[in-house]
């Protein structure tokens, strides 16, 4: 397989050709492959082929890949697609990245939520500093005293709105 017609495959942005050529390309470690591809993981727009991507990455295990997939969940271009980031990481180690999973815990849609969920309960196999993790604690505590506020006021609308309906 040449570079060549990788890179004009992830130049034209069709998925279907990327697909049929990683396909190809199997399990090669190349790091010419991967430097291609994460270069261009990190370039494109176009969700799609940041999928197809990322899920080869993660596929054949390339440790490469996880600072630009993280990098990406951050990436305001990735808002609506980060699921597809975080599913990609499952295959590593992501001890280091904790306090990003824990944000998007915290602040992504529900599949973000559960796939940053899934990843902090499986995939932090290292050692976690004391500060990164109270860090952690702390702000997860502090998102579950926010919703007890929100459902106590809530609540206490709907009492309320129970209220005025007149007997």
């Amino acid at each position: 397989m040449d570079l060549l017609i990788l890179r004009k495959a992830l130049e034209s942005n069709n998925v279907e050709e990327l697909k049929c050529i990683l396909s190809e390309i199997g399990e090669k470690t190349d790091t010419n492959f991967i430097h291609l591809l994460i270069e261009h993981l990190k370039r494109t727009d176009n969700h799609m082929v940041r999928y197809v991507i990322a899920h080869y990455l993660s596929d054949i295990g390339s440790e490469e890949a996880v600072e630009p997939l993280v990098e990406l969940l951050n990436d305001p271009k990735t808002l609506g697609y980060r699921g597809t980031l975080l599913y990609a990481l499952k295959p590593f180690d992501c001890s280091a990245h904790l306090e990003t999973l824990v944000y998007h815990l915290l602040n992504g849609n529900f599949e973000v939520q559960a796939n940053s969920y899934q990843l902090i309960e499986e995939n932090i196999n290292s050692e976690i500093t004391d500060e990164v993790l109270l860090n952690c604690i702390l702000k997860v505590k502090k998102e579950l005293d926010e919703i007890e506020r929100q459902q106590d006021i809530l609540a206490d609308a709907l009492e309320m709105l129970f209220s005025l309906k007149k007997i």
